[in-house]
Parts: C-alpha cells; sequence; structure tokens
C-alpha cells in the first residue's frame, strides 16, 4: 500500500470514531440485541484488524438492521448441543427458534487451516499468518512462508489483484536465482 502500515492503522482510529459516531444508535441496537461489538486493534476498525487477523469482522450489507429491530435473531459465545427441527439448543440449556440457521464460526490462523490439509510437518515450517512482523509488515501473506513453494493468498478481491503481481515477482526471482527462499 502506499502508506506504512503503522501510519494506516493511526489515521484508521480517527476513521473508525467518525463511523462509530455516525452509527451510534446502530450500534446500539446490535450491542442491545446481543450482537458482540468491538473497535479493532487500538480502537483502529476494521481496517485493523484485517491487517491483523484477515477476518473477525462483519461488514454491513442490509442485516444489521434487522439484527438492531431483533428481526434477525443471534446467540454468540455459547455452543450448540443439539439441532432441532426448528431450533438451536446451546450448552447453558437456551432454545432459539429459527426458520433458517447461519453458521458464522469465524476465522483462525490459516497456519491452523495449512495444519489440517497438509499435515505438520508443513504447518511446522510455516510462520503465522496476518499481524505485523518487527519491520511492520504483514506476515506471511503474500510472500515467502518459511516453507519453499508454499504461499499464503488471501484477503478480498481488491487485495488479492494488488498482490498477486507482488508475489508473481518474488516467485519469478526465486525461479531466476535472484533470491533464495531463506533469504529475507
Amino acid at each position: 500500500m502506499s502508506k506504512p502500515n503503522a501510519v494506516a492503522a493511526e489515521i484508521s482510529v480517527d476513521a473508525a470514531r467518525e463511523i462509530n459516531r455516525r452509527d451510534a444508535a446502530l450500534l446500539k441496537g446490535l450491542a442491545a440485541a446481543g450482537f458482540a461489538l468491538d473497535n479493532g486493534p487500538n480502537c483502529a476498525g476494521i481496517f485493523a484488524k484485517y491487517l491483523h487477523r484477515g477476518g473477525g469482522y462483519y461488514i454491513d450489507v442490509g442485516a444489521s438492521q434487522l439484527i438492531a429491530d431483533k428481526k434477525i435473531k443471534i446467540k454468540q459465545g455459547q455452543e450448540i448441543e443439539r439441532v432441532n427441527a426448528h431450533s438451536l439448543t446451546f450448552t447453558d440449556g437456551s432454545e432459539l427458534e429459527a426458520d433458517e440457521i447461519v453458521f458464522a464460526t469465524g476465522y483462525q490462523n490459516m497456519r491452523e487451516t495449512a495444519r489440517k490439509i497438509f499435515g505438520n510437518e508443513l504447518a511446522d515450517r510455516v510462520n503465522d499468518v496476518w499481524g505485523f512482523d518487527e519491520e511492520g509488515e504483514i506476515r506471511t501473506m503474500w510472500r515467502r512462508t518459511g516453507h519453499p513453494g508454499f504461499w499464503f493468498f488471501g484477503g478480498n478481491l481488491a487485495l488479492c489483484r494488488f498482490y498477486s503481481r507482488l508475489l508473481a515477482l518474488q516467485i519469478k526471482g526465486l525461479e531466476l536465482g535472484l533470491m533464495k527462499y531463506d533469504e529475507d
């Protein structure tokens, strides 16, 4: 991107504060409906959360007001014990009636997903994904992972389009011997 990540995160604090001010009534309704809210790392909002985790946020596409108005029911923080014909039973004994059930299960570190798919040998060699390294760059995403020939590529379409060229240049450099997997 055109700004160092630390600068972008600082700018995002003010932007997140303004968004929260404009959306105060909606946020109050969401909280009252049981929707867990947070302002991201250092109160820098969704952009910083994306760079730290690659997920863990919801971008409103129309459902937020329905949740705030309790037309869409939600429950967070409880494991599901049983799926019934028209409801869910939770481990705390509560039951939530539902016409439709959407499982929003969240995100794990991509390294752990790689472990499930490719096994411990590969996963133990790759670095953690998302968050920032000691230079303030996003860890392991769109760059060498610690395992030769294995790459993590994620995020929205705009970021993937931007970073695909940078990743292609790195791979080309490796293939031509201009850089090595174990060099920074």
